[in-house]
């Protein structure tokens, strides 16, 4: 075996600095589960408005949508972090600096809101018509039948479609670091320089996501599916 990769494969380091990467690795998950919630609640948001029945609604709906799935994640996060305080700056007349931890969060929610959006739009025109007009026949408003007829139904249907969403949402937090978010990989790279050894601490790094990932995707994926039998049964 060459001296080269046996570096690589010598994860004795992250041992040693495991302190560090696990501060890091909580910070990593602290942005993925801030951006989930925001990314599925405006997400929400803006398949309602695609739905409705209202043209100014779908448009602005339809608008979000298409500049959040057509911006990537690299420029998004960086034009956030850099450029938008600019701009509300000179709106509001003061500067403006936006925490990285804040700019991650709004960038991977903002992008992955879009996603999310058509998987909520997917389930609520899959909804049977006729369980919304049975809904409207009883009385109930519209509200009462979004809430209690059709995003239960939603939900269930878009189960395996959002894990692939919170998959993929949870590995685009690893282009956190070009803005200092102390998250896994940051620290990775501080790790890196100081020691100048980055081949066994960035293969520990994706072993590291590769581990999280797929743990959590068979952890989801068998909680959905417990969920939609029972429900379904």
């Amino acid at each position: 075996m060459s001296e080269s990769l046996r570096e690589t494969l010598d994860l004795a380091l992250l041992w040693e600095y495991r302190v560090v990467l696990i501060k890091g690795l909580t910070m990593t998950l602290g942005v993925f589960a801030s951006a989930a919630v925001f990314a599925v609640a405006v997400g929400l948001i803006a398949a309602l408005c695609r739905t409705s029945r209202l043209r100014i609604a779908r448009w602005m709906g339809t608008l979000h949508v298409e500049i959040a799935r057509n911006s990537p994640d690299y420029i998004m996060v960086v034009w956030v972090h850099f450029v938008l305080p600019l701009l509300l700056g000179a709106l509001i007349g003061q500067r403006l600096e936006f925490d990285p931890f804040v700019s991650a969060v709004i960038a991977l929610s903002f992008v992955y809101s879009g996603y999310f959006a058509e998987t909520f739009r997917a389930g609520i025109e899959a909804v049977p018509r006729g369980e919304v007009e049975a809904g409207r026949g009883l009385g109930m408003s519209e509200r009462l039948i979004m809430w209690h007829v059709v995003l239960p139904q939603v939900v269930r249907r878009m189960l395996p479609e959002s894990v692939n969403q919170f998959i993929s949402l949870f590995k685009a937090t690893s282009i956190v670091s070009l803005i200092a978010v102390p998250d896994l990989m940051y620290q990775v790279s501080m790790v890196s320089a100081q020691v100048m050894r980055p081949m066994p601490l960035y293969t520990g790094a994706a072993l590291v996501y590769f581990v999280v990932v797929l743990v959590c995707a068979n952890l989801l994926a068998q909680l959905s599916k417990r969920w939609r039998n029972k429900v379904f049964a």
